[in-house]
């Protein structure tokens, strides 16, 4: 998330804050709804560049991707002892 500041003159916020008002918007809101009716009219598009982290997590193979008989979570914590005393 980014940060936007937008120094104006009271009139320009007054007409902000009456656009916004008349929208049911807050006045950032609302800026940013503008700003984004106007990309679209322009055709202007931004590319999103996605987190190196995604790339990465996508090649860690999912639960169901995993040979059944390999145990994730608490399975593999889950042992098959018996419990009891060892009589002779």
């Amino acid at each position: 998330m980014k940060n936007l500041y937008i120094r104006c003159s009271e009139e320009t916020y007054q007409l902000a804050n009456d656009l916004a008002k008349k929208e049911s918007r807050s006045v950032t809101k609302q800026i940013i709804h503008l700003i984004h009716n106007e990309a679209e009219r322009l055709g202007i598009e931004v590319e999103v560049k996605k987190p190196d982290w995604l790339e990465k997590i996508s090649d860690v193979p999912t639960t169901a991707e995993l040979p059944s008989d390999v145990k994730v979570g608490l399975q593999g914590l889950v042992g098959t002892s018996q419990q009891g005393f060892h009589q002779d």
